[in-house]
């Protein structure tokens, strides 16, 4: 975490909701890239399944889009003119540098992995993967996701 984001907190978040009650959050500077992480699930019609639900939230007067399939409205997933609509109208300044996210439990606020980061680094070593799947039970991101769109 930066030394601004110690200090003043976190400029976006991505809530995910489950019956309404938040779940995980994910915290970042950069709304674009908190996007970026959720773009490829809403790809080809995807939506979150009910329960759950995704929101974004400008942390500094707490205003929330809930993301839904008009958001992403090609196959690839790419982001839709509305939601960048929606962003600059509650965030003036949205267009900021951001770093790693960071994504947590809500309820125990444990911080989870994203993802793979030795492969996403482009280190990738097997033995290491198979071991760190076989010991590991904490959900990471995707794995979040993969349940929030039903898969």
């Amino acid at each position: 975490m930066g030394f601004l984001s110690k200090l003043f907190g976190y400029r976006w978040s991505l809530y995910i909701l489950n019956n309404g009650q938040l779940a995980f959050a994910m915290h970042e500077n950069s709304v674009i890239r908190i996007v970026g992480y959720v773009m490829g699930y809403f790809g080809k019609g995807g939506r979150p399944v009910p329960p759950w639900q995704l929101c974004l939230n400008f942390n500094r007067n707490n205003q929330i889009i809930e993301l839904g399939a008009q958001h992403f409205p090609s196959a690839g997933g790419d982001v839709s003119p509305l939601l960048i609509q929606q962003i600059e109208a509650i965030d003036s300044g949205w267009q900021v540098r951001g770093g790693e996210p960071v994504f947590e439990e809500a309820s125990t606020r444990k911080r989870l992995k994203i993802g793979d980061e030795d492969f996403a680094s482009g280190r990738i070593d097997i033995h290491k993967m198979l071991a760190e799947m076989q010991k590991s039970k904490d959900l990471s991101f995707h794995d979040v996701m993969d349940k929030v769109f039903g898969k």
